[in-house]
C-alpha cells in the first residue's frame, strides 16, 4: 500500500520515449521516412503584426493519403528558432483525404480579417520571420533543440526562416512575414522532406475543410438501461469500457465524504453468477443508503475497479437495502470479480492478522480461518512456502474504513477504533457491520456501507496479556529487541541518530522499554537494536547501555551490570546485562568480527556462573530483509525467505563456528544463542544453526507464540537456540505478546500522540522471549553393566557436573574407599573405569561419584553367588559364545 493515498490524479501525464536535447547544428538530420499521410501545409507567424491582413497566427495540416487519418491525441507545437522549449496546442478529429484541418493560435494587436472557423484554437505567439514547428502523434511536449526532426513522435517537422536550427533535408523553408506565409508547394502537394523544397512563400490561404469528429468506435454494450452484470462482464475489465451506459439499482454503499467520492449502485442481478450486479459511481450527487437511482455515465477501469464517470444521477425512490452476497474466504480472484461493488457478508467470522496500516489509512487486514503464519514460518521454503503464501491471499482482505485520509500526516489525526486502554490486536475477531466489495490501491477491500468504520466493533479474543506466562527454572533469561534505542539525536549526528529526535521523546521510548523490561523479571537479558555509543561517542562507549540500566535499577532496585563488548562497525550493537546479584559473569566477553558480519551486527558472547552451572550466551542480530544483497543472496520466490538469505546462512556459519570457540574458552559445553536471526522456522538459516546440533526452543516449548508479524503473516524472526548439554536445563519459554500484534499508533514515536501511555505495549516492534533455566541440576550416575561378574570391569559414568571438577569413585561395600578419580568435561560428564573385586559378596553394591565441590551421585551393580559367576564365566569362555 502507498503511504500516500491520492484518489483521483489531477492529471494523466503521457510519456514518450527519449527525446534529444538540443544546440545549434548547421547540417540537421531529415526524418526517418516523408509522412505519407498528414503534413504541415502552411505556416504563419505575422497575424495580428502591423502590415498583417489576418489577426492571428495559423498553422495548417493537410491529408495527402487516400484515406481518413484520425488524429486524436496528436498536437501541433512551436519553439522560436534556435529555442527547446515547445508550446503545446493538442488535436482532435479525423481528416479525410485532401481535407485541410486550421490550428489558430495567438492574436495580435493588428490585423483586419478574422481566420475561417478553425477546427481548434491555441494561444502560442509565433515569431513572423523564423521559428520551428513540429506535429507530434503525442501531447507532451518536446524537449529537443536542433535534433528534432526524424525523432519517432515527430511526423513532421517544418524550421522556417534564416536562422531556425533544426529543419528538415537540406535547407530551412523561406521566412515569412506579416504578409506572406510558408506553404507547401502545390505543384507536388508531397512531403520530401526537404523544407527548402517543399515550402515556399505565398499569401495567407487559411482553411478547414473535410475534418469532422472521429466516428463512435463500436459497441459492445447495448443502448438503454441495461443490467448492471452486463457493465461489469465476466473477466477483470469491463466489455463497456469507452462506453455509456445507463444502470438502474439501490445504492448500497455511500463513500461520498470520505475521499473516494462515490457511491455503489447494485440492481436484482442478470441470473449470472459470474458477473458481479453491483458498479462504483463516482458522483458527487447526493444520494443515501437504500435510494432507488437510474445512473448514465461512461464506464472506466480506475486502478482495477470498475467504475461510472461523469454520471447523470436521478433519484426515483427508496428501499430496503438487499440481503448481502455470501463472500466465500477463501477466494479466488475470479470469485470476488464477481461481487465486485457488491453488499456482501463473510460466511464466516474473521480474524485480525495484520494492524500495520492502521494508524496511517484506517486499515486492517482480516482473515478466514485464524490469523496467517508467515509462508516459511508455516513450511520449507520452495514450493511448500509458494503454497502458504497463495493460501493466505486467498484466505485474506483488507477492512477499510471508507476513507482515503492518511490520519499519520500533519496534523496526525486519531486512527479509527483504537483507545489507549481498548486495542485491535492481531488475533482478535472482526464483528462487521454491512459492507461492500471494492477494490483500489492494488487490494480488494470492504468498504462499510454507510462510508463510516463507526459500525464495526471488534471481540478481544487475543486480550493484553499483563505478564509473562510462567517459565520455570530458578534463572530467568530474556531477549528484548528495544527498537533503536538512542540517547543521541539527529540534530547532532543525522542519519546515525535513529531513535528518538529529542530528549521527550527519548523518555516516553525509555519509559516503555523499563515497563517492559521489568515486567519481565530477568536476570540476564539480550538487547538489540541499542545505540552503538562506541561509534557515535567514542568517549562514553556504552553511554546507552549505562542510561537504560540506570533507568532500570531506579525502577526494580537491583544492581545491573553490562558485558564490555559491542559491533565494531554500525551505529546499533548487540549487547548483554545482567543482575549481579543473580549471576556472576567468568572470563572476558567475546566478539565475532569476521567480514560475514559486514553488514550485520557482530555477535558478542559472555560467559555466567549460577548455582551448580556454567553457561554461555551469545547475542545476535543478522543482516535484515529489509535490503537487497544482490541475485546471489536474495530469495525473491513468492514464499521465499526475502533479501540477503544467502548472506544469513555465510553469518549463521561463522555462528556456529564462533560457538566452538566460546565453548573452550569456558571449558563448557553449555551454550545459548539469542536474538534476532531475521529467518523464519523454516529457512536456510536457521537449518544452518540447527544442523550444529542445537535446538530452536520456541517451538518445542512455546508452539504457535510468534515474535514479529509482517506483511501479514505472524512468525518468530527472534530464537532461543539451546546446546544439547543445556536444552534440558530449559524449563520454559514464553514470547510475551505485548509489541508485535499491537499498532504503530502506541509506539512513543507515533504521529498522533493521543495514544502514548508509559505502558509496555508497543514498547517494540518485536515480542521480548523470556525463558527459565535450572542451575541446580543434580549431578546423576550410570554403570555400565548393572550386573558384571567378578573380575569385569565396569565404567560408571557421571553427568551434570561442573567442567572441570575432580571426581573421585568409592565403593559404599570398602568403607567408601576411593577406587577411581577423574575429571569432568566441558559438558560436565566424567567416566571412571572400576574392575569389580573377586572377594565381593553377592548382593547389591552401591558406587558414589563424589566432586570436589561436593556434588554427589550414586549408582549400583549386583552380584551373583561365586558358583553362579564361575558357571556364566564358563559358558561365556567357550568357542563361539
Amino acid at each position: 500500500m502507498p503511504t500516500s493515498r491520492t484518489p483521483r490524479a489531477a492529471v494523466l501525464g503521457l510519456t514518450v520515449g527519449s527525446l534529444v536535447a538540443g544546440g545549434l547544428a548547421l547540417a540537421p538530420t531529415a526524418s526517418a521516412e516523408p509522412s505519407k499521410t498528414i503534413v504541415i501545409n502552411e505556416v504563419y507567424g505575422g497575424g495580428g503584426n502591423a502590415g498583417a491582413t489576418y489577426k492571428n497566427d495559423f498553422i495548417e495540416l493537410t491529408n495527402i493519403s487516400t484515406a481518413p487519418v484520425s488524429v486524436t491525441g496528436w498536437s501541433v507545437q512551436y519553439t522560436s528558432a534556435t529555442g527547446t522549449a515547445w508550446a503545446v496546442t493538442g488535436i482532435n478529429g479525423t481528416i479525410a483525404p485532401g481535407g485541410r484541418y486550421l490550428v489558430a493560435e495567438a492574436a495580435g494587436t493588428g490585423g483586419t480579417t478574422e481566420l475561417p472557423s478553425p477546427r481548434t484554437s491555441g494561444s502560442i505567439a509565433m515569431a513572423a520571420g523564423a521559428g520551428k514547428v513540429a506535429l507530434s502523434t503525442t501531447q507532451t511536449a518536446l524537449t529537443c533543440g536542433s535534433a528534432c526532426a526524424g525523432t519517432p513522435a515527430v511526423v513532421d517537422f517544418v524550421g522556417y526562416g534564416t536562422t531556425a536550427n533544426n529543419f528538415e533535408g537540406a535547407g530551412r523553408a523561406p521566412a515569412p512575414s506579416a504578409s506572406v506565409s510558408v506553404s507547401r508547394n502545390a505543384t507536388t502537394g508531397a512531403d520530401t522532406d526537404n523544407n527548402a523544397a517543399d515550402f515556399s512563400q505565398s499569401a495567407p490561404s487559411p482553411e478547414n475543410v473535410d475534418v469532422a469528429d472521429d466516428p463512435p468506435a463500436p459497441r459492445n454494450c447495448p443502448t438503454g438501461t441495461i443490467a448492471i452484470g452486463t457493465v461489469q462482464g465476466a473477466g477483470p475489465a469491463s466489455p463497456c469500457a469507452g462506453e455509456k451506459v445507463t444502470v438502474a439499482g439501490a445504492v448500497v454503499g455511500d463513500l461520498q465524504d470520505g475521499g473516494y467520492r462515490g457511491f455503489h449502485v447494485q440492481d436484482a442481478g442478470d441470473g449470472d453468477d459470474s458477473t458481479s450486479d453491483a458498479v462504483f459511481v463516482f458522483s458527487s450527487t447526493p444520494v443515501s443508503l437504500g435510494d432507488q437511482v437510474t445512473v448514465t455515465a461512461s464506464v472506466k477501469e480506475y486502478e482495477g475497479l470498475t467504475e461510472l464517470d461523469g454520471a447523470t444521477v436521478t433519484v426515483t425512490g427508496s428501499s430496503a437495502l438487499p440481503a448481502p452476497a455470501t463472500l466465500p474466504l477463501p477466494s479466488t480472484t475470479e470469485q470476488r470479480e464477481a461481487l465486485e461493488g457488491m453488499l456482501v457478508a463473510p460466511e464466516s467470522d474473521l480474524t485480525v492478522t495484520e494492524v500495520f496500516n492502521l494508524n496511517r489509512f484506517g486499515e486492517i487486514l482480516l482473515a478466514a480461518g485464524g490469523r496467517l503464519i508467515s509462508s516459511t514460518e508455516a513450511a520449507d521454503t520452495g514450493g511448500p512456502s509458494a503454497q502458504v503464501a497463495a493460501d493466505n491471499a486467498a484466505r485474506s482482505i483488507v477492512l477499510d474504513d471508507g476513507r482515503t485520509t492518511n490520519y499519520s500526516t500533519t496534523p496526525a489525526q486519531a486512527p479509527p477504533y483504537l483507545t489507549v486502554d481498548d486495542p485491535i490486536r492481531v488475533g482478535d475477531t472482526a464483528q462487521l457491520q454491512p459492507q461492500v466489495l471494492s477494490y483500489g490501491f492494488g487490494l480488494w477491500r470492504l468498504q462499510p456501507a454507510d462510508g463510516t468504520a463507526d459500525g464495526n466493533t471488534f471481540d478481544a479474543t487475543n486480550p493484553r496479556p499483563a505478564a509473562p506466562a510462567a517459565v520455570g527454572g530458578d534463572l530467568r533469561i530474556a531477549d528484548f529487541n528495544v527498537l533503536n534505542y538512542f540517547v543521541d539525536f539527529p540534530s547532532e549526528f543525522g542519519d546515525d541518530a535513529r531513535g528518538a529526535t529529542d530528549a521527550d521523546e527519548l523518555a516516553e521510548q525509555q519509559a516503555k522499554i523499563v515497563t517492559a523490561i521489568t515486567a519481565l523479571d530477568a536476570d540476564i537479558i539480550t538487547l538489540h537494536e541499542i545505540e552503538n555509543s562506541a561509534n557515535l561517542t567514542p568517549e562514553t562507549p556504552y553511554r546507552a547501555v549505562e542510561t537504560l540500566l540506570a533507568a532500570i535499577e531506579q525502577a526494580d532496585g537491583h544492581d545491573w551490570n553490562y558485558v564490555q563488548a559491542h559491533e565494531d562497525g554500525d551505529v546499533i550493537t548487540n549487547a548483554i546485562v545482567f543482575r549481579t546479584d543473580r549471576v556472576t559473569a567468568v572470563g572476558a566477553p567475546s566478539v565475532y568480527n569476521g567480514p560475514e558480519f559486514n553488514n550485520a551486527r557482530s555477535p558478542i558472547a559472555q560467559s555466567f556462573h549460577s548455582g551448580n552451572e556454567t553457561f554461555s550466551i551469545i547475542a545476535n542480530h543478522l543482516k535484515s530483509k529489509g535490503s537487497s544483497c544482490g541475485a546471489a543472496s536474495d530469495d525473491t520466490m513468492v514464499g521465499g525467505a526475502g533479501n540477503c538469505n544467502a548472506d544469513r546462512v555465510r553469518q549463521a556459519q561463522a555462528l556456529v563456528t564462533f560457538a566452538e570457540t566460546v565453548k573452550q574458552s569456558s571449558g563448557d559445553d553449555d551454550v545459548l544463542l539469542t536474538g534476532d536471526f531475521n529467518s523464519y522456522r523454516y529457512e536456510d538459516p536457521i537449518d544452518t544453526v540447527t544442523s550444529a546440533g542445537y535446538t530452536d526452543m520456541a517451538p518445542l516449548l512455546a508452539p504457535d507464540q510468534y515474535s514479529y508479524v509482517f506483511d501479514g503473516g505472524s512468525g518468530s524472526l527472534d530464537h532461543v537456540f539451546a546446546s544439547p548439554s543445556v536444552r534440558e536445563k530449559l524449563t520454559g519459554l514464553s514470547v510475551w505478546d505485548i509489541n508485535a500484534v499491537e499498532s504503530f499508533g502506541y509506539e512513543y514515536d507515533a504521529p498522533y500522540e493521543g495514544l502514548y501511555a508509559p505502558y509496555a505495549y508497543r514498547a517494540s516492534d518485536h515480542n521480548p522471549t523470556v525463558f527459565g533455566l535450572t542451575t541446580d541440576v543434580p549431578a546423576t550416575a550410570t554403570v555400565s553393566n548393572p550386573a558384571p561378574l567378578r573380575g569385569d570391569t565396569v565404567t560408571v559414568t557421571g553427568s551434570n557436573f561442573d567442567a572441570g571438577t575432580t571426581v573421585t569413585l568409592t565403593l559404599r561395600e570398602r568403607g567408601n574407599a576411593v577406587v577411581g578419580t577423574g575429571v569432568a568435561g566441558a559438558n560436565g560428564t566424567v567416566s571412571i573405569d572400576y574392575t569389580v573385586p573377586m572377594s565381593l559378596k553377592e548382593g547389591s553394591r552401591q558406587l558414589d561419584l563424589t566432586a570436589a565441590d561436593g556434588e554427589k551421585a550414586s549408582t549400583s551393580f549386583t552380584l551373583r553367588h561365586p558358583s553362579e559367576d564361575a558357571l556364566l564365566r564358563v559358558l561365556r569362555d567357550l568357542p563361539g559364545r
